[in-house]
Formats: structure tokens, C-alpha cells, sequence
């Protein structure tokens, strides 16, 4: 039915025109390493089959355009980017009739509001039985902006749906500025202070978005799905901040469970197969395989709740490439991630 959806998230690994630059002092891409990736990404984009797509480590609008176009896809599709040229790696979104973006808003700013701040003991307002937990984080900006894209359906019985397309903050460590890695006393501490900045920047970026979540969810019957590389897995901190942890029901008996009105459920859970956590992962790094790419719905996608309007098929994650002996930076003719997709069913409550 056409009132079925899915969606997918795809980090492009820092795609970008042949001969323009990405990060200072990587490689760019030659004509032939070019060609190599957009075939190898064209091909998975026609075997995912996504209604809605959302894009991470994009370089250039025009590199976008062009892997629809070596995958036949661009009159299937309406493609939505941050703007038409921007300075660093952003998040992009692809949509697919009859699906129609009605809506776009850009997230840069944290919401007004956001703080992380526990006073010292004896300052005013300070909380008087703790004289230990006091910490100010000042970081108000997203480090790659989130696109929120409201979709309407040419079927006016569907409901809207509410898509945010996010990149956080990853895991490798912030480089010091220099007068922190020109200190002597820190600079064999460089890649331990470097990760705590990105964990960090990660959490703060994980708790602003879960106060534009809640504030768009709570007490309304709207459909969201948040898509992206979240740079954590499933049962990270960042994960149970961005979830608000929503209660699984484990049998469908049971009366537990039946919804959460602001929560979020990840398909990883809900594919519920016994031997899936052998297969669930998205990266690897030093032999460590995890699922940092996620897909993650309000109740309106949840099978037991009251409110639903979408029913659960299945998640796919593409990931054979990662255990391949591959180049890192251009010369990769694939993604360092792996490509995960969720499908649902037209199926009210």
C-alpha cells in the first residue's frame, strides 16, 4: 500500500566533488575514486527502497544530486540539503512520492533554555546536601545541524509525519587548541581530554534534542522518527536521553508497555530476533563492532500503543562492506558505516 513508509539512514563518508576539499590535509577525491563511490553508493541506494532517507558526511549539494542521477533515481525523489553550499561535513534528506516535504526547519541552536549547570556548594541556589557535583558545560550549537522536515502524504488521511535528519558529535577526540597541546602536562593526556570534549559536546547535543523532541510530542498525538549516525549504541546514555527510554512490551499478552507519549523506540529493538545482536552493528573500530546509525520512532510507529498509526515490518542493516580490507579516505570505494533501514505498514489502531 502506498500509505506504508520507510526510512534509512546512509553516512556518505565525506562525499565530495573530485578535486574539492573536505578536511585540511585529506585527500580529495580523484575523477576515478568518484565514479567508484557514486556506483557503489547508487547501487545501495536502489536495493534500500527508502521512502525516506536521511544523509550524514556530506560535502557538496551537487555530489548528492549526481549520485541520484548514476542511480536513476532523481525523478523519484525530492532531495533537501541545509543550503546550496555550506563550509563542512552536513546532513542531508531524500524524499520519495508520494511522500512531500510541507515544512523544513533548521536546528543550529540549542532551545532556548538549555543549560547544564549544577552550582557550586554555597553559591546561591546551590542544592545544599551535595558539595560535589558542580559543573557548568557552555555549549549552545549543534555541531552539524539537524534538519527537521515535515511530510504530508497526497492521501489526506494520513497523518503528518515529523523527521529529524541528525549527525552528533562522534567519537574520535576533539583536537586540543594549542595551548592545551603545547602544555606539558598535558600532552600525554591529548587523547583522553580530546574524547572527553567529543562525549561531552555528544551528551549536550543528545539533551537538546530530546528538549525539541519533547516539546513537539508531549501531549499530542504527532509521528516523529529521528534518523542518523548518533555516534553511540543503542544502550549508550546518549541513546536513553534521546529515547527517553520508553518500557518495550516483551510478549504481546502482556499489559505493559502500551505507549509512551514523548518516547522514541529503536528498530533495533523492535526486529526482536534472537540471533540479531550477531549481526546488529554499523562500524567497526579496532575490532569493536557496534550500531551507532539509528532509526528511532514515536508511539505512533509502536505496535502496542493506543495512538498507532504504522505497525513495525522489519530492519535491515547493510553491512558486509565493513569487514572488507578497504582503503580509508577516497580511495574507499564504500562507506566506513553501514546502511540501516526500517519499513512499516499502514496499520491504525
Amino acid at each position: 500500500m502506498d500509505r506504508d513508509i520507510s526510512f534509512a539512514t546512509f553516512n556518505l563518508y565525506n562525499l565530495q566533488l573530485p578535486g574539492k576539499p573536505t578536511y585540511p590535509g585529506a585527500k580529495p577525491f580523484t575523477p576515478e575514486a568518484y565514479q567508484r563511490r557514486l556506483a557503489w553508493a547508487g547501487e545501495r541506494l536502489r536495493e534500500l527502497d527508502a521512502d525516506v532517507i536521511a544523509f550524514q558526511e556530506l560535502w557538496s549539494a551537487q555530489a548528492l544530486r549526481e549520485l541520484f542521477d548514476a542511480a536513476g533515481l532523481s525523478a523519484d525523489y525530492d532531495l533537501q540539503f541545509i543550503k546550496e553550499e555550506w563550509y563542512d561535513i552536513a546532513v542531508a534528506a531524500a524524499v520519495r512520492k508520494p511522500w512531500k516535504v510541507s515544512a523544513k526547519t533548521l536546528h543550529k541552536r540549542f532551545p532556548d533554555g538549555f543549560r547544564l549547570l549544577k552550582r557550586r556548594h554555597g553559591e546561591p541556589g546551590a542544592d545544599a546536601q551535595r558539595t560535589d557535583d558542580d559543573i557548568e558545560v557552555s555549549i549552545d550549537l549543534f555541531s552539524r545541524t539537524v534538519i527537521q522536515l515535515t511530510l504530508g502524504h497526497e492521501n489526506a488521511q494520513v497523518p503528518p509525519v515529523e523527521v529529524f535528519c541528525a549527525h552528533l558529535k562522534s567519537k574520535h577526540a576533539t583536537p586540543l587548541d594549542k595551548p592545551e597541546a603545547g602544555n606539558p602536562a598535558l600532552k600525554p593526556h591529548t587523547a583522553a581530554l580530546g574524547a572527553a570534549l567529543s562525549t561531552i559536546r555528544r551528551t549536550a547535543e543528545a539533551a537538546a534534542l530530546r528538549m525539541i523532541l519533547t516539546d513537539l510530542l508531549k501531549g499530542t498525538d504527532r509521528a516523529a522518527v529521528l534518523l542518523g549516525d548518533l555516534n553511540d549504541g543503542v544502550h549508550a546514555n546518549t541513546l536513553s536521553i534521546l529515547t527517553a527510554q520508553p518500557v518495550y512490551r516483551r510478549y504481546a499478552k502482556s499489559r505493559k508497555a502500551g505507549a509512551n507519549d514523548s518516547g522514541l523506540y529503536a528498530a533495533s529493538f523492535l526486529q526482536a530476533l534472537a540471533d540479531f545482536q550477531d549481526v546488529a552493528y554499523s562500524y567497526i573500530y579496532k575490532d569493536v563492532r557496534e550500531q551507532l546509525d539509528h532509526i528511532l520512532v514515536s508511539e505512533q510507529f509502536y505496535d502496542y500503543s493506543k495512538k498507532r498509526h504504522w505497525s513495525f515490518r522489519d530492519q535491515r542493516i547493510w553491512n558486509d562492506h565493513l569487514d572488507a580490507e578497504d582503503r580509508d579516505g577516497p580511495e574507499r570505494p564504500t562507506s566506513d558505516h553501514g546502511i540501516v533501514r526500517a519499513r512499516f505498514l499502514w496499520d491504525p489502531a
